[in-house]
Protein backbone atom coordinates (compact mmCIF):
# COMPACT_ATOMS: atom_id res chain seq x y z
CA UNK A 1 0.00 0.00 0.00
CA UNK A 2 1.61 3.23 -1.16
CA UNK A 3 0.71 5.31 1.87
CA UNK A 4 3.07 8.20 1.20
CA UNK A 5 1.46 8.75 -2.16
CA UNK A 6 -1.93 8.77 -0.48
CA UNK A 7 -1.18 12.06 1.13
CA UNK A 8 1.35 13.40 -1.33
CA UNK A 9 -0.91 13.22 -4.35
CA UNK A 10 -3.71 14.93 -2.61
CA UNK A 11 -3.17 15.14 0.93
CA UNK A 12 -6.40 15.17 -0.56
CA UNK A 13 -7.32 13.33 2.24
CA UNK A 14 -10.30 15.04 1.96
CA UNK A 15 -13.55 13.67 1.24
CA UNK A 16 -16.54 15.63 1.90
CA UNK A 17 -19.10 13.41 3.38
CA UNK A 18 -22.42 13.15 1.63
CA UNK A 19 -25.67 12.98 3.22
CA UNK A 20 -28.80 11.84 1.79
CA UNK A 21 -29.00 8.11 1.48
CA UNK A 22 -29.68 8.21 -2.26
CA UNK A 23 -28.42 10.17 -5.23
CA UNK A 24 -31.70 12.09 -5.37
CA UNK A 25 -31.83 15.74 -6.38
CA UNK A 26 -31.80 17.98 -3.32
CA UNK A 27 -31.50 21.42 -4.92
CA UNK A 28 -28.94 24.14 -4.41
CA UNK A 29 -28.33 25.39 -0.90
CA UNK A 30 -28.36 29.03 0.03
CA UNK A 31 -25.95 29.43 2.90
CA UNK A 32 -26.30 32.07 5.57
CA UNK A 33 -23.35 34.33 6.20
CA UNK A 34 -21.95 33.68 9.66
CA UNK A 35 -20.38 36.35 11.77
CA UNK A 36 -16.96 35.67 13.29
CA UNK A 37 -17.14 34.47 16.85
CA UNK A 38 -14.65 34.69 19.64
CA UNK A 39 -14.12 32.33 22.53
CA UNK A 40 -11.43 31.57 25.04
CA UNK A 41 -9.38 28.35 24.99
CA UNK A 42 -11.12 25.11 25.83
CA UNK A 43 -10.86 23.82 29.38
CA UNK A 44 -11.53 20.09 28.94
CA UNK A 45 -12.10 19.67 32.69
CA UNK A 46 -14.91 22.23 32.80
CA UNK A 47 -18.52 21.23 32.09
CA UNK A 48 -19.63 22.38 28.66
CA UNK A 49 -23.19 23.26 27.72
CA UNK A 50 -24.24 22.44 24.16
CA UNK A 51 -24.59 26.11 23.33
CA UNK A 52 -21.14 26.89 24.67
CA UNK A 53 -19.60 24.04 22.71
CA UNK A 54 -21.16 25.26 19.46
CA UNK A 55 -19.92 28.77 20.24
CA UNK A 56 -16.38 27.46 20.80
CA UNK A 57 -16.47 25.40 17.63
CA UNK A 58 -17.62 28.40 15.57
CA UNK A 59 -14.96 30.63 17.10
CA UNK A 60 -12.26 28.04 16.49
CA UNK A 61 -13.18 27.68 12.82
CA UNK A 62 -13.32 31.47 12.39
CA UNK A 63 -9.78 31.78 13.73
CA UNK A 64 -8.63 29.05 11.36
CA UNK A 65 -10.23 30.80 8.39
CA UNK A 66 -8.65 34.12 9.33
CA UNK A 67 -5.29 32.37 9.40
CA UNK A 68 -5.81 30.83 5.96
CA UNK A 69 -7.10 34.07 4.45
CA UNK A 70 -3.94 35.81 5.67
CA UNK A 71 -1.77 33.11 4.06
CA UNK A 72 -3.44 33.07 0.63
CA UNK A 73 -0.99 34.16 -2.04
CA UNK A 74 -1.68 37.09 -4.33
CA UNK A 75 -2.30 34.69 -7.22
CA UNK A 76 -5.13 33.06 -5.25
CA UNK A 77 -3.39 29.81 -4.37
CA UNK A 78 -1.99 28.42 -1.16
CA UNK A 79 -0.01 25.46 -2.43
CA UNK A 80 1.42 23.80 -5.54
CA UNK A 81 -1.17 21.05 -5.20
CA UNK A 82 -4.79 21.75 -6.12
CA UNK A 83 -5.95 19.24 -3.50
CA UNK A 84 -4.71 21.50 -0.71
CA UNK A 85 -6.06 24.59 -2.43
CA UNK A 86 -9.42 22.85 -2.68
CA UNK A 87 -9.35 21.88 1.00
CA UNK A 88 -8.91 25.53 1.87
CA UNK A 89 -11.85 26.56 -0.33
CA UNK A 90 -14.05 23.85 1.18
CA UNK A 91 -13.22 25.05 4.69
CA UNK A 92 -14.49 28.55 3.88
CA UNK A 93 -17.65 27.19 2.29
CA UNK A 94 -18.14 24.81 5.19
CA UNK A 95 -18.54 27.77 7.54
CA UNK A 96 -21.20 29.22 5.24
CA UNK A 97 -19.10 31.68 3.25
CA UNK A 98 -20.16 31.78 -0.39
CA UNK A 99 -18.67 33.14 -3.62
CA UNK A 100 -19.59 36.74 -4.39
CA UNK A 101 -20.83 37.73 -0.95
CA UNK A 102 -20.06 37.48 2.73
CA UNK A 103 -16.82 38.10 4.53
CA UNK A 104 -14.47 36.24 2.17
CA UNK A 105 -15.74 36.72 -1.42
CA UNK A 106 -12.30 37.65 -2.74
CA UNK A 107 -10.66 34.64 -1.08
CA UNK A 108 -13.11 32.28 -2.74
CA UNK A 109 -13.09 33.99 -6.14
CA UNK A 110 -9.29 34.18 -6.31
CA UNK A 111 -8.97 30.61 -5.12
CA UNK A 112 -11.44 29.37 -7.74
CA UNK A 113 -9.62 31.19 -10.56
CA UNK A 114 -6.26 29.82 -9.42
CA UNK A 115 -7.51 26.23 -9.31
CA UNK A 116 -9.09 26.46 -12.77
CA UNK A 117 -6.13 28.26 -14.32
CA UNK A 118 -3.60 25.77 -12.98
CA UNK A 119 -5.43 22.52 -13.72
CA UNK A 120 -3.60 20.73 -16.52
CA UNK A 121 -6.82 19.68 -18.39
CA UNK A 122 -4.93 16.80 -20.03
CA UNK A 123 -6.74 14.52 -20.50
CA UNK A 124 -9.76 16.78 -20.94
CA UNK A 125 -11.36 17.67 -17.63
CA UNK A 126 -8.36 16.69 -15.49
CA UNK A 127 -8.10 19.13 -12.57
CA UNK A 128 -4.76 18.06 -11.13
CA UNK A 129 -1.89 20.53 -11.43
CA UNK A 130 0.64 17.84 -12.19
CA UNK A 131 0.49 14.68 -14.26
CA UNK A 132 0.19 10.98 -13.75
CA UNK A 133 -0.83 9.91 -10.29
CA UNK A 134 -3.11 12.61 -9.02
CA UNK A 135 -6.68 11.32 -9.16
CA UNK A 136 -6.70 12.21 -5.47
CA UNK A 137 -6.10 15.79 -6.51
CA UNK A 138 -8.72 15.57 -9.26
CA UNK A 139 -11.39 14.10 -6.99
CA UNK A 140 -10.94 16.66 -4.26
CA UNK A 141 -10.85 19.58 -6.69
CA UNK A 142 -14.00 18.29 -8.40
CA UNK A 143 -15.65 18.20 -4.98
CA UNK A 144 -14.71 21.80 -4.21
CA UNK A 145 -15.91 23.05 -7.60
CA UNK A 146 -19.18 21.12 -7.26
CA UNK A 147 -19.89 22.66 -3.86
CA UNK A 148 -18.99 26.09 -5.24
CA UNK A 149 -21.18 25.64 -8.31
CA UNK A 150 -24.09 24.67 -6.09
CA UNK A 151 -23.73 28.05 -4.35
CA UNK A 152 -22.83 30.12 -7.43
CA UNK A 153 -23.93 28.67 -10.81
CA UNK A 154 -21.16 30.25 -12.88
CA UNK A 155 -21.37 29.03 -16.54
CA UNK A 156 -17.58 28.61 -16.84
CA UNK A 157 -17.54 26.62 -13.62
CA UNK A 158 -20.36 24.41 -14.92
CA UNK A 159 -18.44 23.61 -18.10
CA UNK A 160 -15.31 22.64 -16.20
CA UNK A 161 -17.29 20.67 -13.63
CA UNK A 162 -19.12 18.64 -16.27
CA UNK A 163 -15.80 17.76 -17.89
CA UNK A 164 -14.34 16.77 -14.53
CA UNK A 165 -17.30 14.48 -13.78
CA UNK A 166 -17.09 12.93 -17.25
CA UNK A 167 -13.41 12.15 -16.61
CA UNK A 168 -14.26 10.38 -13.34
CA UNK A 169 -16.89 8.28 -15.10
CA UNK A 170 -14.52 7.36 -17.94
CA UNK A 171 -11.69 6.33 -15.62
CA UNK A 172 -13.68 3.93 -13.43
CA UNK A 173 -12.08 0.48 -13.55
CA UNK A 174 -14.01 -2.65 -14.57
CA UNK A 175 -14.20 -3.58 -10.88
CA UNK A 176 -15.84 -0.24 -10.05
CA UNK A 177 -12.99 1.71 -8.43
CA UNK A 178 -10.33 4.26 -9.27
CA UNK A 179 -6.54 4.42 -8.98
CA UNK A 180 -3.81 7.07 -8.98
CA UNK A 181 -3.81 7.99 -12.66
CA UNK A 182 -6.67 9.04 -14.98
CA UNK A 183 -7.06 5.61 -16.57
CA UNK A 184 -9.39 2.68 -15.82
CA UNK A 185 -6.70 0.06 -15.26
CA UNK A 186 -6.71 -0.46 -11.47
CA UNK A 187 -8.37 0.59 -8.23
CA UNK A 188 -7.96 1.12 -4.49
CA UNK A 189 -10.36 2.34 -1.84
CA UNK A 190 -8.43 5.47 -0.87
CA UNK A 191 -8.74 6.92 -4.39
CA UNK A 192 -12.21 5.50 -4.93
CA UNK A 193 -13.79 7.19 -1.92
CA UNK A 194 -12.60 10.55 -3.20
CA UNK A 195 -14.30 10.10 -6.54
CA UNK A 196 -17.48 8.91 -4.82
CA UNK A 197 -17.74 12.05 -2.74
CA UNK A 198 -17.01 14.24 -5.78
CA UNK A 199 -19.74 12.51 -7.77
CA UNK A 200 -22.18 12.88 -4.89
CA UNK A 201 -21.51 16.62 -4.64
CA UNK A 202 -21.82 17.02 -8.42
CA UNK A 203 -25.17 15.25 -8.42
CA UNK A 204 -26.38 17.51 -5.60
CA UNK A 205 -25.41 20.46 -7.83
CA UNK A 206 -27.58 19.03 -10.63
CA UNK A 207 -24.74 17.56 -12.68
CA UNK A 208 -26.02 14.10 -13.65
CA UNK A 209 -24.07 10.97 -12.73
CA UNK A 210 -24.46 7.61 -14.43
CA UNK A 211 -26.38 5.06 -12.36
CA UNK A 212 -24.12 2.34 -13.75
CA UNK A 213 -21.08 4.16 -12.35
CA UNK A 214 -22.78 4.36 -8.97
CA UNK A 215 -23.75 0.68 -8.96
CA UNK A 216 -20.24 -0.40 -9.93
CA UNK A 217 -18.76 1.77 -7.19
CA UNK A 218 -21.03 0.12 -4.62
CA UNK A 219 -19.85 -3.30 -5.77
CA UNK A 220 -16.19 -2.38 -5.46
CA UNK A 221 -16.51 -0.82 -1.99
CA UNK A 222 -18.39 -3.89 -0.75
CA UNK A 223 -15.60 -6.11 -2.12
CA UNK A 224 -13.17 -4.39 0.27
CA UNK A 225 -15.18 -5.25 3.38
CA UNK A 226 -13.53 -7.48 5.99
CA UNK A 227 -16.10 -9.86 7.52
CA UNK A 228 -15.01 -9.20 11.11
CA UNK A 229 -15.26 -5.43 10.60
CA UNK A 230 -13.28 -3.01 8.47
CA UNK A 231 -12.41 -2.15 4.90
CA UNK A 232 -9.07 -2.71 3.20
CA UNK A 233 -7.00 -0.70 0.77
CA UNK A 234 -7.40 -2.87 -2.34
CA UNK A 235 -9.54 -5.73 -1.05
CA UNK A 236 -10.87 -7.14 2.23
CA UNK A 237 -8.84 -5.85 5.18
CA UNK A 238 -8.68 -3.47 8.10
CA UNK A 239 -7.13 -0.10 8.81
CA UNK A 240 -8.46 3.10 10.31
CA UNK A 241 -8.52 5.43 7.27
CA UNK A 242 -9.78 2.87 4.77
CA UNK A 243 -12.41 1.54 7.18
CA UNK A 244 -13.83 5.02 7.79
CA UNK A 245 -13.70 5.69 4.05
CA UNK A 246 -15.51 2.44 3.28
CA UNK A 247 -18.36 3.22 5.67
CA UNK A 248 -18.76 6.75 4.37
CA UNK A 249 -18.68 5.56 0.75
CA UNK A 250 -21.57 3.17 1.30
CA UNK A 251 -23.52 5.83 3.19
CA UNK A 252 -23.08 8.28 0.31
CA UNK A 253 -23.94 5.66 -2.28
CA UNK A 254 -27.31 5.00 -0.69
CA UNK A 255 -26.33 1.89 1.28
CA UNK A 256 -26.36 3.06 4.95
CA UNK A 257 -27.88 -0.26 6.04
CA UNK A 258 -25.20 -2.44 4.47
CA UNK A 259 -24.47 -5.37 6.82
CA UNK A 260 -20.74 -4.61 6.78
CA UNK A 261 -21.17 -1.22 8.45
CA UNK A 262 -22.10 -2.10 12.09
CA UNK A 263 -19.06 -4.33 12.64
CA UNK A 264 -16.85 -1.71 11.05
CA UNK A 265 -18.21 0.97 13.38
CA UNK A 266 -17.33 -1.30 16.30
CA UNK A 267 -13.85 -1.76 14.87
CA UNK A 268 -13.39 2.01 14.62
CA UNK A 269 -13.95 2.23 18.38
CA UNK A 270 -10.44 0.83 18.83
CA UNK A 271 -9.09 4.22 17.69
CA UNK A 272 -11.00 6.16 20.35
CA UNK A 273 -8.89 7.31 23.32
CA UNK A 274 -10.04 8.10 26.89
CA UNK A 275 -9.32 11.84 26.69
CA UNK A 276 -8.94 14.64 24.18
CA UNK A 277 -5.23 14.92 24.98
CA UNK A 278 -4.66 11.22 24.34
CA UNK A 279 -6.73 11.40 21.18
CA UNK A 280 -4.19 13.88 19.85
CA UNK A 281 -0.98 12.44 21.29
CA UNK A 282 -1.70 8.69 21.24
CA UNK A 283 -3.89 8.36 18.20
CA UNK A 284 -2.50 5.10 16.83
CA UNK A 285 -2.85 6.33 13.24
CA UNK A 286 -0.55 6.83 10.30
CA UNK A 287 -2.65 9.69 8.98
CA UNK A 288 -4.42 11.65 11.71
CA UNK A 289 -6.36 14.20 9.68
CA UNK A 290 -7.10 11.87 6.77
CA UNK A 291 -8.67 9.40 9.19
CA UNK A 292 -10.67 11.88 11.23
CA UNK A 293 -12.00 13.65 8.15
CA UNK A 294 -13.75 10.46 7.07
CA UNK A 295 -14.46 9.08 10.52
CA UNK A 296 -16.23 12.16 11.85
CA UNK A 297 -18.57 12.18 8.87
CA UNK A 298 -19.18 8.43 9.01
CA UNK A 299 -20.05 8.66 12.71
CA UNK A 300 -22.34 11.62 12.13
CA UNK A 301 -24.20 9.74 9.41
CA UNK A 302 -24.42 6.63 11.61
CA UNK A 303 -25.64 8.57 14.66
CA UNK A 304 -26.69 7.11 17.99
CA UNK A 305 -24.26 6.03 20.68
CA UNK A 306 -21.36 5.75 18.23
CA UNK A 307 -21.67 9.44 17.34
CA UNK A 308 -22.17 10.48 20.97
CA UNK A 309 -19.05 8.60 22.05
CA UNK A 310 -16.90 9.65 19.11
CA UNK A 311 -17.34 13.32 18.38
CA UNK A 312 -16.61 14.92 21.79
CA UNK A 313 -13.12 13.39 22.01
CA UNK A 314 -12.12 14.37 18.48
CA UNK A 315 -13.75 17.82 18.71
CA UNK A 316 -12.09 18.58 22.05
CA UNK A 317 -8.70 17.37 20.80
CA UNK A 318 -8.85 19.88 17.96
CA UNK A 319 -10.10 22.71 20.15
CA UNK A 320 -7.40 21.98 22.69
CA UNK A 321 -4.55 21.88 20.17
CA UNK A 322 -5.31 24.93 18.02
CA UNK A 323 -2.40 27.36 17.96
CA UNK A 324 -2.76 30.96 19.14
CA UNK A 325 -2.53 32.23 15.56
CA UNK A 326 -5.51 30.07 14.53
CA UNK A 327 -3.53 27.35 12.77
CA UNK A 328 -3.09 23.67 13.60
CA UNK A 329 -0.04 21.43 13.48
CA UNK A 330 0.22 17.77 12.55
CA UNK A 331 0.40 15.60 15.69
CA UNK A 332 3.53 13.57 16.34
CA UNK A 333 3.42 10.15 14.76
CA UNK A 334 1.27 11.12 11.80
CA UNK A 335 2.95 10.65 8.43
CA UNK A 336 1.20 13.78 7.23
CA UNK A 337 3.95 15.85 8.83
CA UNK A 338 6.25 14.92 5.95
CA UNK A 339 3.86 16.47 3.46
CA UNK A 340 2.91 19.71 5.20
CA UNK A 341 4.59 22.96 4.21
CA UNK A 342 5.34 25.78 6.69
CA UNK A 343 2.08 27.58 5.89
CA UNK A 344 0.17 24.87 7.79
CA UNK A 345 -2.75 25.26 5.37
CA UNK A 346 -3.30 21.51 5.07
CA UNK A 347 -3.76 20.73 8.80
CA UNK A 348 -5.64 23.99 9.37
CA UNK A 349 -8.10 23.37 6.54
CA UNK A 350 -8.58 19.75 7.61
CA UNK A 351 -9.21 20.68 11.24
CA UNK A 352 -11.78 23.26 10.16
CA UNK A 353 -13.51 20.70 7.95
CA UNK A 354 -13.71 18.13 10.75
CA UNK A 355 -15.23 20.78 13.03
CA UNK A 356 -17.49 22.11 10.25
CA UNK A 357 -19.76 19.11 10.56
CA UNK A 358 -21.57 20.90 13.39
CA UNK A 359 -22.62 23.72 11.08
CA UNK A 360 -24.22 21.82 8.17
CA UNK A 361 -23.71 24.57 5.59
CA UNK A 362 -22.25 22.19 3.01
CA UNK A 363 -24.79 19.75 1.54
CA UNK A 364 -22.28 16.97 2.12
CA UNK A 365 -22.47 17.57 5.86
CA UNK A 366 -26.22 17.04 6.18
CA UNK A 367 -27.90 13.80 7.10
Amino acid sequence: MNRSRLIRCAVSAALMGGLLVTFAHVGRPVAAQPKPETAGPLDPAAPQSELKVVHQVNASIDRGLEYMAAHQRKDGGWHANNAINSLALLAFMGRGHTPGRGRYPDVLEKGKKFVLANAQDNPKGYLAQFGGGSMYEHGLTTLALAEMYGMDPDPELETRLRSAVALIEKTQSPRGGWRYGPSPDNQDLSVTVMQIVALRAANNAEIPVSQKVIDNAVAYVKSCNYPAGGFGYEGPGQGGPTSAAGVLSLQLLGKPDDPGIPKTMDYLKTFLRPSAKEQWENHGLGYFYYFHYYAMQAHYQYGGAHWNDWHPKVRDALLLKQNQDGSWDVPAGSSESAHTDPSKVYPTAMACLVLDIYLHFLPAYQR
